[in-house]
């Protein structure tokens, strides 16, 4: 008998322990470090660890932020779930904003979602909730600030987040880069402009571009390229550069980003086309000879590009 009941004090507490095992800890979640993505390239923009190598200004081109915690969130606070994938809430836990975004915004407006990913992609035991832009880019040279609600950012129990609700980053200073080549190019080339975050309309950028060569100044347009937000292109009018020329083309001080931020300094770029090719371009008006023959231009009509962002794969944690 006494060996019966030692056996069931046994089981009993081998019962008890597994059930344990699958408890939730308790304790509300700390908030550990942010990230900053761009490209998928990770910047550290915010730690609780005061040691931290924190970055003093984030690329504006941005397009992911990524909030760090110690342990599992309840995320059907932060996001919801619809035939089991993740949608965002209409209020989410986390929301971005800037000094005057209400009156200067990029077409179409900034817009992000928020969702949660329970996998420990930081290391054992962490948990991540992300901001992700519905088109890549902050505005250039803005604190652009993030407000957590400890009341949507809680334990599994209910238990709300330890950390700031509020935090601020800095964005990188506009930057525009020309083509610099040693190489010839088509007489048909076109020239990107690339800016640091997403590019403005081709008609907010026009005014601000000049194309000249031996300081003549060409016929041009500005298009977009198409999938790529922060690059537009200058094309020539009538299909062709004059052949064998240097073209200069020069950007200047307050061309604007998509959020209307300018330009702090003047930028100027040149390259050489190539002398006349065997074979006319038929589509192009030039009648000085024969032309350079090239590839179609892959520009396309000031529409704004399709939107590139899409939700986090991770399974949701909402239930």
């Amino acid at each position: 008998m006494p060996v019966l009941r030692c056996l069931l004090v046994v089981v009993a507490i081998a019962a008890l322990g597994c059930g344990k095992e699958t408890e939730e800890p308790r304790g509300s979640p700390v908030l550990m470090f942010v990230m900053w993505r761009t490209d998928g390239v990770p910047t550290l923009v915010w730690s609780r660890d005061a040691d931290a190598a924190v970055t003093a200004v984030a690329p504006a081109a941005g397009s992911k932020i990524d909030f760090v915690f110690d342990g599992k969130l309840d995320g059907a606070r932060i996001e919801d779930t619809v035939g089991g994938s993740p949608v965002a809430k209409a209020n989410p836990p986390i929301t971005v904003g800037w000094p005057d975004m209400a009156t200067v915004m990029s077409n179409p407006a900034f817009a992000a979602d928020v969702f949660y990913n329970s996998l420990p992609t930081y290391g054992k035991g962490t948990t991540t909730v992300f901001v992700q832009t519905l088109a890549p880019g902050f505005p250039s040279a803005t604190s652009v600030t993030f407000l957590l609600d400890p009341n949507g950012l809680t334990s599994v129990y209910g238990e709300p987040m330890v950390g700031p609700t509020e935090i601020t980053v800095t964005t990188e200073p506009l930057l525009v880069t020309l083509p610099v080549s040693t190489a010839t190019v088509p007489t048909s080339y076109t020239a990107p402009i690339e800016f640091s975050t997403r590019g403005p309309t081709s008609a907010a950028l026009t005014p601000f571009v000049h194309v000249t060569t031996g300081g003549a100044p060409l016929p041009f347009e500005i298009r977009r390229e198409a999938g790529d937000p922060r690059r537009l292109l200058a094309k020539p009018i009538g299909c062709l550069w004059p052949p064998g020329a240097r073209i200069d083309v020069n950007v200047a001080p307050g061309a604007p980003d998509a959020f209307g931020r300018p330009l702090a300094a003047a930028v100027m770029a040149s390259f050489m086309t190539a002398p006349f090719a065997a074979e006319v371009d038929a589509g192009c008006s030039f009648d000085a000879g024969a032309t350079d023959a090239s590839p179609s231009d892959t520009g396309t009509t000031d529409a704004e590009p399709a939107d590139g962002g899409t939700p986090d794969t991770a399974p949701t944690d909402g239930a």
